[in-house]
């Protein structure tokens, strides 16, 4: 009787450690290299449900780092501008100028609607000013029919764009909105 316990109480952390492994999605050295500059966390889904694809590349926006959902139409790619030293920045003419940029001007009928976070959604990503936005993006950017763009701003750290490129809305579109996070000011004030 013992050792059949053992045997399943092996197997059983065999099967957590080996989930948790293949679940992992690994980041490109470029990417990580700005997620450590700007004091940033990047919160891989835990779900194997991703894997990193070749970023896109396109004449609107390169992305830095782009994940691939493996069962739902849906791609997610992340933009990281680091802050410059002396620059004047101002995140909200930005993201705005970003989402015209990715956004369709072709279909009269297509709408973009900006809504700045509330301070409880700032919090939870440790950011001083943020924004989403939907729309529809521009054929040359993506082939997604719907995209949902969060930009998250820190002062003396920079900006960051979350694309969401989607056909169908769906919860998988909520359920990853945490992929990306600034480190708690605290935390690295005690480094």
């Amino acid at each position: 009787m013992k050792n059949i316990l053992r045997l399943l109480s092996f197997s059983l952390l065999f099967l957590y450690f080996s989930n948790n492994v293949f679940a992992q999605v690994k980041t490109t050295k470029s990417f990580t290299k700005k997620l450590i500059q700007m004091d940033l966390e990047f919160f891989p889904p835990l779900e194997n449900s991703y894997k990193k694809i070749k970023a896109s590349e396109s004449i609107i926006v390169d992305f830095d780092f782009e994940i691939k959902a493996r069962k739902k139409d849906m791609r997610i790619g992340f933009v990281l501008f680091p802050e410059k030293k002396n620059a004047m920045t101002f995140p909200h003419i930005m993201a705005s100028n970003m989402a015209l940029s990715a956004a369709t001007n072709e279909d009269e009928e297509a709408r973009m609607v900006l809504h700045e976070m509330s301070k409880e959604d700032l919090e939870s990503y440790q950011a001083d000013w943020g924004a989403i936005v939907f729309f529809q993006p521009k054929r040359i950017f993506s082939d997604k029919d719907h995209c949902k763009m969060l930009a998250l701003y820190r002062e003396g750290k920079g900006i960051v764009y979350i694309f969401y490129l989607f056909n169908k809305a769906s919860e998988e579109v909520d359920l990853q909105k945490n992929c990306l996070s600034f480190l708690p000011k605290e935390v690295k004030e005690e480094e």
